[in-house]
């Protein structure tokens, strides 16, 4: 049977990917963020904010998240697993308002990063697009009989997952899963993945906290029972908290994934889960498949970049 032998979780912002002196643009556009009460927040700014935005602070974090990257991209290199499990949430890339699957596995033989205009990008994310996408079209391999398996384990759990086996025309696998090759993997041959597809932004039908823990303990079950020798990697991309940093729910979802305490995890309001914040509905997922191996911080950084206390709480940690 098949084996999980690591996991990993990572923040995939692109401040993440952008040099400092880029930080200020991400700011600026925060102010016109329909999600964020910008002059609310910046009113009621706390006193200690202020030393969080000078260069030379933004330079230690931006050094901190790079030797975090570092750090996982060498982890998943020496373990070296055969498929890669990535948890990712789709922001209309795959998927558009025709049809937004809660949970969906793709089971092709293969799926393309396809190159994106990088013309009608925001001023602060065309310096990211590196890390999100290519300048010509990229086959990423794929593990299909373990994606068909995951795929009829989960229907077996109850869980009515979308299947999908032909990439839509002109769509791209979306950055969530990009990340996972273009930052981790660099410039290595790429490892076969499987993509899962967690709807964490698109309401109404955003799955509870509680159904994602669900959904990651089927996953591990279906990868456990499937028929081979292969090694397996677990991987949530995206979050933490962001537009606005929240420290302390950062250190609850942290702290609940190290101490394996699953009521931590699944008893957060959904309420919380809004926005980029959304995305740790992937961690989630991701603990409940990982929850029989040891999870390791390896860095939280928040990374902010306004008054108004926007940022991206920045979490790296591996499972094994």
């Amino acid at each position: 049977m098949a084996k999980i032998v690591l996991g990993m979780g990572a923040s995939h912002s692109p401040q993440l990917s952008t040099p400092v002196d880029v930080w200020k643009l991400h700011a600026e556009r925060d102010k016109y963020n329909p999600d964020i009460d910008y002059e609310r927040l910046a009113a009621n700014a706390p006193d200690w904010l202020e030393s969080h935005l000078t260069p030379e602070v933004w330079q230690r974090k931006y050094d901190d998240c790079e030797a975090s990257i570092k750090k996982l991209s060498d982890t998943l290199e020496a373990v070296s697993p055969d498929v890669l499990v990535v948890m990712g949430d789709d922001q209309k890339e795959l998927f558009l308002r025709d049809n937004m699957p809660a949970f969906s596995v793709f089971w092709g033989d293969e799926i393309y990063d396809l190159p994106h205009d990088k013309e009608v990008l925001p001023e602060s994310i065309r310096p990211a697009y590196w890390a999100r996408h290519g300048e010509e079209p990229e086959a990423y391999p794929t593990e299909s009989e373990l994606g068909k398996h995951i795929i009829e384990t989960l229907m077996e759990e109850n869980f009515d997952v979308s299947q999908f086996s032909e990439q839509p025309e002109g769509r791209s696998i979306g950055h969530a899963h990009t990340f996972v090759r273009r930052r981790l993997q660099k410039d290595k041959p790429p490892t076969k993945m499987v993509p899962v597809m967690i709807n964490t932004f698109f309401a109404p039908n955003v799955p509870s906290p509680k159904r994602c823990y669900d959904f990651g303990k089927a996953v591990r079950k279906a990868i456990e029972s499937w028929d081979s020798d292969q090694t397996v990697a677990v991987i949530a991309s995206g979050g933490l908290t962001h537009f606005e940093i929240d420290e302390e729910l950062d250190q609850r979802i942290l702290q609940g994934i190290k101490t394996k305490d699953e009521e931590a995890l699944t008893s957060i309001p959904k309420e919380r889960f809004v926005s980029g914040t959304s995305e740790i509905l992937n961690w989630i997922a991701a603990a409940g498949a990982l929850e029989h191996l040891d999870m390791e911080l390896v860095d939280y950084i928040p990374t902010y970049r306004s008054m108004a206390g926007t940022g991206c709480g920045m979490g790296f940690v591996y499972w094994q």
